[in-house]
């Protein structure tokens, strides 16, 4: 997103180092150490390519933001990324054993919140774990971060459910956490 280009260095700067990592945690029911989890929306990396590096997680990174990337290419030099979008990247069929996308789908259309669901349908394996943030409630608004305007779009937690199931994912839990944040964790089926 170009809007993420504009606040890069005030993103690195004051990104807290604990938003999501406990989440993560979630993962070691569904993927072991060593599994290849994709990082939607990876951004600098910072916490959750680190956090899942840590717990023995073999990382690919995906964003769209060119600031970000050269962030995130600093942080992790050895860690495979890329510049897409996850609706159209074009990965190859059930590469991964997991994904992972806080604070992405929120900022993607209705319609593009459906082709993303779609693709990372096509990129996981079966029973793979999505685990992603977003809103609870159906629409959009705009809102403002670090003086950039972004729009943001979400579904109901219905229609979340209705969406995933859709593309081929079950969804299994919905919390919210100390900041409001929405969490959704969804399986891959068989």
């Amino acid at each position: 997103m170009h809007e993420y280009d504009l606040i890069a260095d005030w993103y690195a700067a004051d990104r807290d180092l604990q938003t999501g990592v406990a989440e993560l945690s979630v993962l070691a029911e569904f993927a072991p150490s060593g599994a290849r989890v994709l990082d939607v929306g990876c951004g600098t990396g910072i916490p959750i390519t680190h956090t899942l590096l840590a717990a023995g997680y073999r990382v690919f990174g995906l964003d769209s933001s060119v600031q970000m990337l050269a962030r995130f290419r600093v942080n992790f030099p050895q860690t495979p990324v890329i510049r897409g979008m996850v609706q159209s990247c074009g990965l190859a069929p059930k590469t991964f054993d997991a994904a992972v996308a806080w604070g992405v789908m929120f900022h993607l259309t209705h319609v593009d919140q459906a082709r993303a669901m779609a693709n990372l349908s096509h990129v996981l394996k079966a029973g793979a774990p999505f685990l992603f943030t977003s809103g609870d409630r159906d629409g959009s608004i705009d809102g403002v971060m670090n003086g950039v305007t972004f729009h943001y779009f979400s579904f109901s937690v219905e229609g979340y459910r209705s969406l995933l199931r859709e593309n081929g994912f079950t969804l299994l839990e919905v919390h919210a956490d100390r900041g409001e944040n929405t969490y959704y964790l969804a399986r891959k089926s068989a």
